[in-house]
């Protein structure tokens, strides 16, 4: 309930940042879409390294 409240009283200062309420052409928001994208990348690379890793030790161990 005190979370709730909280949300309702401080709304404005949980508004996004200028950069989001910007035009989509703008340098800044493609940047940041990039960005994202990116680390996206990042992370679903790093995923599936471990996924493969996990794979292969259940292989490997099946075999012993």
């Amino acid at each position: 309930m005190k979370l709730i409240l909280i949300i309702i009283l401080f709304v404005n200062i949980l508004c996004a940042c200028s950069v989001c309420y910007g035009s989509p052409d703008e340098p800044a928001v493609k940047a940041a879409q990039a960005g994202i994208l990116f680390l996206l990348g990042v992370v679903s690379f790093v995923l599936s390294g471990f996924a493969l890793f996990m794979y292969n030790l259940n292989r490997k161990s099946k075999k012993v």
